[in-house]
């Protein structure tokens, strides 16, 4: 069950993910990059079309250390690829 509390901690944790205002909001801010242009890779791979467009919407925005080595990784791989 959801209470007002809950709700308002929520309603909270949206606001600081919005703001980028935490190290966590970062991190999932990254993540949400990551999973958008992986499943942009999956669809390349899957239709043969190119979705160059995907990968430089996020190009240089990614925030965290693990975020940009993971966004490195995936750009090697698609180079593998084409």
């Amino acid at each position: 069950m959801v209470t007002s509390h809950n709700a308002e901690e929520i309603a909270e944790l949206w606001r600081e993910y919005e703001a980028n205002a935490s190290p966590e909001a970062k991190v999932v801010k990254d993540f949400d990059k990551l999973e958008m242009i992986l499943q942009a890779l999956e669809y390349e791979q899957e239709q043969g079309q190119d979705l160059e467009e995907f990968f430089q919407s996020t190009a240089g925005k990614f925030q965290t250390d693990i975020g940009k080595a993971w966004a490195l990784e995936i750009a090697s791989r698609r180079r593998k690829r084409q």
